[in-house]
């Protein structure tokens, strides 16, 4: 959260994440095989989460209203943990 609300520095997986899209490669040498898919879901997990509540504070009036599903259970579910 303090990397969307506070400008914080984002955890070591979601740079990572940030860094594989930006170059168009995987973290790991080789294929996908040679992957680690905990690491990848962490991944995965951390973006579609800053990518939700960073879109979601910076919805303006009825833009709440276009929110995804998925964009909606991710704001519910930090919710519901008390993260925001």
């Amino acid at each position: 959260m303090a990397c969307v609300d506070e400008g914080g520095p984002p955890p070591p997986e979601l740079s990572l994440a940030w860094d594989t899209e930006r170059w168009g490669v995987l973290p790991d040498a080789g294929g996908l095989y040679d992957q680690d898919y905990a690491l990848l879901r962490r991944m995965k997990v951390a973006a579609n989460v800053y990518a939700a509540l960073s879109g979601y504070r910076n919805m303006k009036g009825n833009q709440i209203h276009n929110m995804t599903d998925a964009q909606r259970r991710i704001v519910a579910g930090l919710r519901k943990d008390g993260l925001i």
